[in-house]
């Protein structure tokens, strides 16, 4: 008999194809809305707010990386290594938000491809369905 977690992710995968395709909804929370900041945040300022925003998000997440690298250097003793991991580190920091801001402008020729990607979510839940029903199905074969 398959263990309870073993079929946890199955069934989530089920309900999620179903989700998409429509068949069973379910209604996820929203965040809070954020029109309030938008109102009263300087036109100007709006670029800095939205960067230390990202880095308040992204915070938790790199600064056990950049602790560990930064000890790493500090054991090696090597300035040279030190300069070159910082930099690979910092490029990938920066380099994604580089291409979202230049790629922005394309965004309204991407909406012209709307007729495609309208398939996107009922072909994704034919998948997340079809994967999540060989998984579940497998357990028991």
């Amino acid at each position: 008999m398959p263990s309870a977690i073993g079929l946890l992710v199955p069934i989530i995968t089920i309900l999620m194809g179903l989700n998409l395709l429509g068949i069973f909804k379910i209604r996820l929370p929203n965040g809070p809305s954020l029109n309030f900041l938008e109102e009263k945040t300087p036109k100007p300022l709006a670029p800095i707010a939205a960067g230390m925003t990202f880095g308040l998000a992204a915070s938790p997440c790199t600064t056990p990386v950049l602790a560990v690298l930064l000890t790493w250097i500090a054991e090696n003793g090597n300035p040279a290594t030190g300069i070159i991991l910082l930099t690979a580190f910092g490029s990938g920091q920066v380099i994604p938000l580089l291409i979202a801001g230049t790629t922005a402008a394309t965004i309204p020729k991407m909406l012209s491809m709307r007729a495609f990607s309208q398939w996107v979510p009922t072909l994704s839940g034919v998948m997340f369905l079809t994967i999540g029903l060989l998984s579940l199905f497998s357990r028991w074969i």
